[in-house]
């Protein structure tokens, strides 16, 4: 006998059992089946919730991109310099690890560029604030305009996820692009 629960208790299993199982195996190679079977409901009810795997796709990359928003908000109302609060957040586990995943790397192919596009938007409306906040620090801390902190965040998020899309930029290089930058001195 099934166990019948909230809509939105029911929906929150389906998308947690998805996010584990995208994280092991990416999304490309995760069927329908299998996540309606880590939480036990009938495939229809997958359909209930979302139209398609790509909605689901998109609900995971929303609850791991609001995640990663919480952790920046937290690194920027904290204690320390701006270029200690973006090597913290650089650093944090779970921002390394989204460069890693499975998940990512499926939404890197080409096939899933809107896919991609939609990730990066997301990561951007979660992200934005708390880094505006960090860079607007830097500036105030380096004697700068704090009022250029949304353009430069605006270039450097969206040239940080396309580059990465590409390949061309790990995690660990980000980081010491970023060391860099918050040490270069602009009078020069």
């Amino acid at each position: 006998m099934r166990v019948v629960k909230k809509p939105e208790e029911r929906r929150a299993e389906m998308v947690a059992a998805a996010s584990r199982l995208f994280a092991q195996q990416g999304f490309v190679r995760t069927s329908v089946a299998e996540i309606v079977s880590a939480v036990d409901v009938a495939k229809g009810l997958f359909y209930y919730y979302f139209t398609t795997k790509d909605d689901m796709v998109k609900a995971v990359v929303e609850g791991y991109c609001s995640y990663l928003g919480t952790v920046a908000a937290g690194i920027a109302e904290g204690e320390g310099s701006a270029k200690e609060k973006i090597l913290q957040l650089i650093g944090h586990e779970s921002l390394r690890s989204c460069f890693t995943a499975p998940l990512v790397a499926d939404l890197c192919l080409p096939q899933h560029a809107a896919l991609y596009m939609d990730m990066c938007d997301r990561m951007y409306a979660h992200l934005r604030a708390p880094l505006e906040q960090i860079v607007a620090q830097g500036l105030e801390e380096r004697g700068e305009d704090p009022a250029q902190a949304g353009r430069i965040v605006s270039v450097g998020l969206y040239g940080l996820l396309m580059t990465a899309r590409r390949g061309d930029l790990s995690v660990l290089s980000a980081g010491e692009m970023a060391q860099r930058l918050m040490a270069a001195d602009s009078t020069k």
